[in-house]
């Protein structure tokens, strides 16, 4: 059986409970197991260690939690959630948070065990940070990290092609690079600890006849919810699920790290980027003893995972180039290096699926894969917290809640995840275009193609090249009555 955890309490360490103590609990009739996963501050008093542990073996208390379908349906016939959101990223935090925020109780499902650290490093710019204000972490964020006052652009001998003072334009653009468990982190920190479960994996999704939607999880787990919320990334289950297609493959492959720089970088407070033919690289300071790197280059997408290996791919699709990238490249950890193909999937708002079904949505990469060429997987991914939180918020958050049967209910959720979809498809989509095409300019293996890319790069102006960094997702409370 697939084990699950729920954060901040152990189950598998709990002393036996006789039947006798259980039933002095209860108050009314219900299972034990409904009893003891509706209890988590009981269970701390039990076993105060705060260890993570598995919250689908019931076995592992001397009770019989072997479920039978009359009991399971008995146990969870009046237990509804407002939502549930599927991955606990970026995406996934963030949505919970903002939820929580204002007021909506929301459960994370997470199938790996512990808080995701996967991947490498990423860049926030200022449409980001005005998401992270409404959450409530910039500030936090603000202090671990370096803002960046500029970007340069050379060529592979070194030579400048453009600088970009991205401080001094007509808009103040703010960009900072972290490391993803430090941004996760920060988003998952202020969540209840009752509100996420780790290491349970969805594996079905049906629709009832209520309008609610269903989960299941390894390990025979079901959850009924109101919401469903798709934050499980570009493989993601629940568009599946929604019949999304599969992302499709750019023709690029890009080589991630983190280096380490004990004594100081120098490289001081500017991004720079280095423009080859089929194949470009960049530096961004992270703090003065750390450097997010990446080499991104044309490939037919065969697979490569043993780190030694992408290494040595790295290095050498950046020989003879300037040192600060192979330096970095040499100064990296094994464990930092990431390689990943690079996938898109383009919003469109209609000849496809719909990009809601009854009361389940998409959020994050699993709703507007894109490529990383402007930089705005994760930015975007806040924004959709936001943007969703506060949809969402105004069908949940009614005062009175008795007068609305559970099909008007639904109703209310549907035409805010409506709401939510208008809003986000006109953002989105021309962003992904952008970004693909932009991909493809700078990665094409046509010398001419280059030399135009180069000249170009040298009459751009920051307002115009990063005029999508712009955008205001507004605040949490913004317009709810």
């Amino acid at each position: 059986m697939a084990s699950s955890t729920l954060r901040g309490f152990s189950l598998s360490t709990i002393p036996p409970l006789s039947s006798a103590h259980l039933a002095s609990q209860f108050s009314e009739p219900q299972s034990p197991a409904r009893w003891i996963l509706s209890r988590p501050k009981s269970l701390l008093r039990l076993h105060s260690t705060r260890s993570r542990t598995t919250m689908g073996v019931y076995a592992a208390v001397s009770v019989n939690f072997e479920r039978s379908e009359e009991s399971s349906t008995t146990a969870h016939k009046h237990e509804v959630h407002d939502v549930v959101i599927v991955g606990g990223g970026i995406a996934g935090f963030a949505t919970a948070l903002a939820l929580h925020r204002l007021g909506v109780k929301s459960t994370v499902i997470e199938q790996s065990e512990d808080l995701r650290v996967a991947g490498s490093a990423i860049g926030l710019w200022s449409n980001a940070w005005r998401a992270l204000e409404a959450l409530g972490v910039a500030d936090s964020l603000r202090n671990q990290s370096l803002r960046i006052s500029g970007m340069e652009l050379l060529g592979t001998d070194g030579t400048l092609i453009k600088s970009h003072n991205i401080i001094e334009g007509s808009t103040d653009i703010e960009l900072r690079s972290f490391e993803r468990k430090t941004l996760v982190g920060a988003l998952c920190k202020p969540i209840p600890d009752n509100q996420v479960i780790y290491g349970s994996r969805v594996i079905h999704i049906k629709q009832l006849e209520a309008g609610y939607t269903e989960v299941e999880c390894e390990g025979g787990q079901k959850m009924q919810t109101k919401v469903l919320i798709g934050c499980d990334g570009i493989g993601s289950v629940v568009a599946k699920w929604m019949k999304m297609k599969e992302p499709c493959y750019n023709g690029h492959v890009a080589i991630r790290g983190i280096a380490e720089y004990p004594d100081g970088h120098g490289l001081g407070d500017r991004v720079k980027q280095i423009l080859g033919i089929g194949v470009r690289a960049g530096v961004a300071p992270m703090n003065a003893n750390k450097v997010y790197w990446f080499v991104i280059f044309n490939s037919s997408g065969e697979k490569l995972k043993d780190a030694n290996l992408v290494r040595k791919e790295a290095l050498d699709y950046a020989k003879e180039w300037p040192a600060i990238i192979t330096e970095a490249i040499q100064r990296t950890p094994l464990e930092s290096f990431s390689r990943r193909s690079l996938s898109d999937r383009w919003m469109w708002p209609i000849g496809g699926p719909p990009l809601y079904k009854g009361g389940v949505t998409l959020a994050g990469d699993a709703m507007h894969p894109m490529t990383p060429n402007l930089g705005q997987g994760a930015c975007c991914a806040l924004e959709d917290a936001i943007i969703l939180s506060r949809s969402l918020s105004k069908a949940l958050l009614i005062n009175d809640l008795s007068s609305r049967s559970p099909a008007q209910e639904m109703k209310e959720i549907e035409l805010a995840l409506h709401s939510y979809v208008e809003e986000r498809w006109r953002r989105m989509l021309p962003l992904a275009i952008r970004s693909n095409l932009t991909g493809r300019m700078l990665q094409s293996n046509n010398r001419l193609v280059c030399s135009f890319r180069d000249m170009i790069s040298r009459y751009t102006t920051v307002d115009k090249f990063l005029n999508h960094t712009n955008f205001d997702c507004g605040t949490l409370v913004e317009r709810i009555k």
